[in-house]
Parts: C-alpha cells; structure tokens; sequence
C-alpha cells in the first residue's frame, strides 16, 4: 500500500479494464482528472521481504510521494480520497483491477484510509455509488461490498446525476 498525490495514468489504466463501472468516457476523464490532485492509496504487489527492505507501511525505497518509481501494471488499485471538512471524507474512487477482484484489495485499501484518517480525528467517511432504484448486476455487488466493510445507505437521490440514481452511503469512523 501507497499514499501518492498524481497517478492519474494508473487510474485511467484500472478503469480502462472496468468499462461496466466506468464506461462512459466523460466520466473516466472526471476520474483521471481527479487523481491529478487528490490523495491517492495505490494498492501494489508485496516485494518479497529482504535486507534492508522498507518497514511495513512505509511507502517502499526509492518510491517518493508521486508514486513515480511504481509502474503502472504494478498498481493493482486505486483509492481516491476527497477531504473537503476537517471531520469528514469521501472516497471518490475505488477501483480494483478486473484479475484481482475479491482477493481484499479493496477492502485493504479502504482500511488503510480509515486508520489515517482516524489518526486525524475524521469522523465520518462516505462514499457515493448507483443507487438500487436502476438494478445492475455490478452496482449491486458495488454497494454489496460497501455495506460488508461497515457503509449504510443514507439517501438515494434520483436526480444528482444525469440519468442514473446516487446512493449516499456513510460510515462512521
């Protein structure tokens, strides 16, 4: 696990391979854009632990705050985290390559960004997905999964988006 600030090319990449999440161009552009200036947690492969190799939780050697010395085949999610309050976040993306779904990526990434955030005195983190008014197989193993690591359903709000009903689900920290 990295926090990095500017992998938009490792996003565009993960989402190129999601098109029934995130298949409509405007919206992957929204998404690239917005990992050019949010956090971003990068989920990576473990190294096989050495002499000498960086402690866990530590960004790794020779890996600096833009993520820059991780190739972008070697990112196998992206977590992308909006803080605009003191005591509260949104995760703004989550995406898991397509190969590595259901092995806990998801969930790592989400619980490495709970314990910083904790550490900072948030309280409160949400999350924004379809809402279950328009069925779709994928969203409704999406908010399936965000209800297993601990989200509620809040509100679904039928015009927030363009065609397709925004569920609001928050997690208390």
């Amino acid at each position: 696990m990295v926090r990095t600030l500017g992998r938009s090319d490792a996003a565009h990449d993960i989402l190129e391979e999601l098109p029934e999440w995130f298949g409509i161009d405007r919206f992957t552009y929204e998404y690239v854009e917005a990992a050019a200036k949010f956090p971003n947690y990068v989920a990576v492969a473990a190294p096989e632990a050495s002499p000498g190799s960086a402690p866990p939780g530590s960004s790794g050697p020779g890996v600096g705050a833009d993520g820059g010395a991780i190739s972008t085949e070697d990112v196998l999610g992206v977590l992308l985290l909006d803080q605009r309050y003191p005591t509260s976040a949104e995760v703004h993306l989550l995406a898991v390559r397509r190969k590595h779904h259901r092995a806990g990526i998801g969930r790592t990434l989400l619980e490495r960004v709970e314990d910083d955030l904790r550490a900072q005195g948030v309280r409160l983190l949400s999350v924004k997905t379809f809402g279950p008014s328009a069925p779709d197989p994928g969203f409704d193993q999406t908010r399936a999964f965000y209800s297993a690591v601990g989200f509620h359903p809040v509100e679904e709000f039928p015009d927030l988006w363009v065609d397709s009903p925004c569920l609001l689900m928050v997690k208390a920290l």
